[in-house]
């Protein structure tokens, strides 16, 4: 059985000082909201308009008119059940600029939604303040389209609702806030510090077929409690935090009938990648009044959304630690939970701050219930389907997944796209940890013969990783294998200052009352010097075990 974590990686650079090491210690911030403490719900307003059918019901349009001032849309249609197979476009002018967009495609993927669901609809498309539309559905021949075809437009409404903190850029909330990067001239403060612990991770075992969505248990129990996770909680901005509006969706929320979160399935909003990071939480409100006002949802159906910024947000109700059951993978909704990255990813990949908050997020929330983020379980279907890849299954199917999968393993949908998709193994292997490419670059106020650093005085050294700098906590310099000093995890140098940097004596061990050999007086020119440990060379330790 494999142990996993976020361990330490570590390197090294031998002195005649003793032996200096720099690791960086993984960790992220704890429980951390970002609410102004003052949240508020926000009111959103909806609008409709039904689209003129052709005469052999293959085709239909709404044609350009003047609207009142809308952000999102979508196209509905009577029964949720019905497949639509047809290009659906659509184009919103610019309530600000008077200019109209270009046609962009609504994606209809026919996957069932929620339990209860009144309407079946494309993915909601985000335009921003917009007061004209139009809309075009050119269908096939053989199929004739679904009756009821209407837009569905909805006005997320504006207020100043809690601040939000990037996830991926975020300090600890029990420290203080992350220096800037040590330079040669700032010693930094000598505090011990430890390496994340690593956990066991289960063999997945077999679930019982259970229906799409899942039986739901409306109240917490012994199922739906909050385990906790080997890896620190990332910042996520509470329901309140994005202005949610609590009346529409009065239903309790319901829970994981085996209580734990077996995987995590990656999807993208399909969504205009222009909308600003202040824009985003409007542009969830409008989800979440899509799927319920307009498709009568219970709720907004991913557990989690995260935007360009790397800004984690609460989703569908009932507490971000818990197996909370959502609506947005059709078949195994009750085995894993949802992240949705606002935008669409088909020809280009959602930048390192989402991509690093995906990976955070889906540590955290396997990391409850001692799942391998880089690692495989089994999901029983709940109801027949096939994937992305035509991969077909039928009701109570076991299948092998990774436990961070793309939307499109388990449903005929490009979701989360193709770019992102492609994205997914880099996300596992952030999430699993530890810390990658950890290097020493240089040493300086020292001298160098190979790769072994010579000083007498201070020295500064300067590295670099590979792995995104949000999963690293703080970094230590080691003496010996002493912690001499410390860094904020944005840091790229550290200064270990000359008390720190101790002499090793030729004639055996010699220790302070602090425990560090003492500084000694330089050996005599006549005398050879005291022989160098062997250079090491430079490369991260294994994950711990």
């Amino acid at each position: 059985m494999r142990r996993r974590g976020w361990g330490a990686a570590a390197l090294t650079a031998v002195a005649v000082t003793g032996t200096l090491a720099v690791q960086g210690t993984t960790g992220s911030p704890s429980d951390s909201a970002a609410d102004d403490g003052k949240p508020r719900p926000v009111k959103s307003t909806t609008r409709a308009a039904a689209l003129t059918v052709a005469a052999d019901g293959t085709s239909a349009r709404l044609g350009k008119r003047d609207t009142a001032h809308f952000s999102l849309l979508g196209l509905t249609w009577s029964d949720p059940s019905a497949h639509v197979s047809a290009e659906i476009v659509a184009r919103a002018r610019d309530a600000r600029t008077g200019t109209w967009s270009n046609w962009l495609t609504l994606d209809a993927t026919n996957e069932p939604g929620d339990q209860g669901a009144t309407r079946g609809g494309t993915e909601p498309a985000w335009f921003g303040p917009s007061d004209g539309v139009e809309v075009r559905v050119y269908g096939k021949a053989s199929a004739k389209l679904p009756k009821g075809l209407r837009l569905d437009m909805v006005d997320p409404g504006t207020s100043a609702v809690s601040a939000v903190e990037p996830t991926a850029l975020a300090t600890d909330a029990t420290e203080s806030p992350a220096p800037t990067p040590a330079d040669s001239s700032t010693p930094v403060t000598a505090t011990p510090s430890a390496s994340a612990t690593a956990t066991d991770s289960p063999a997945p075992s077999p679930a019982t077929p259970t229906p799409a969505a899942g039986p739901a248990s409306t109240a917490p129990t012994a199922s739906t409690t909050a385990p906790a996770s080997g890896v620190p909680r990332p910042p996520i901005t509470s329901r309140a935090g994005w202005g949610a509006d609590e009346s529409i969706s009065p239903e309790a929320p319901a829970y994981l009938p085996g209580g734990k979160v077996k995987a995590v399935t990656v999807h993208h909003t399909v969504n205009s990648n222009a909308y600003t990071c202040d824009e985003a939480p409007a542009l969830i409100r409008g989800i979440y009044t899509y799927h319920v006002k307009s498709q009568g949802w219970k709720d907004i159906g991913y557990n989690f959304l995260v935007d360009k910024c790397g800004t984690v947000y609460e989703g569908r109700k009932g507490g971000v630690d818990r197996p909370v059951l959502g609506a947005h993978t059709y078949g195994f909704n009750s085995q894993t939970a949802g992240v949705a990255v606002l935008g669409t990813f088909t020809e280009a990949a959602p930048g390192t701050a989402a991509t690093t908050a995906v990976a955070r997020l889906a540590a955290w929330k396997l990391g409850q219930y001692g799942v391998d983020p880089d690692g495989t379980t089994t999901l029983t279907a709940g109801a027949d389907g096939t994937n992305y890849a035509g991969k077909s299954w039928t009701l109570g199917t076991q299948l092998t997944y990774p436990t961070i999968i793309g939307h499109r393993d388990a449903y005929n949908t490009e979701c989360p796209g193709t770019a992102f998709y492609a994205e997914l193994p880099t996300i596992r292997s952030w999430a699993a940890g530890p810390v990658t490419g950890l290097a020493l670059k240089s040493v300086t106020g020292s001298g160098t013969v190979g790769a072994t650093a010579y000083t007498k005085a201070s020295v500064t050294l300067n590295w670099s990783i590979t792995s995104p700098a949000a999963f690293v906590s703080r970094y230590e310099v080691l003496v010996d294998g002493e912690v001499a000093a410390t860094a904020a995890g944005t840091a790229g140098s550290a200064k270990v200052a000359s008390a720190s940097a101790a002499t090793r004596s030729p004639y055996g061990p010699s220790t302070s009352p602090g425990g560090r050999p003492p500084p000694r007086r330089p050996r005599s020119s006549r005398r050879p010097p005291h022989p160098p440990s062997p250079p090491s060379r430079t490369s991260p330790c294994a994950p711990a075990r």
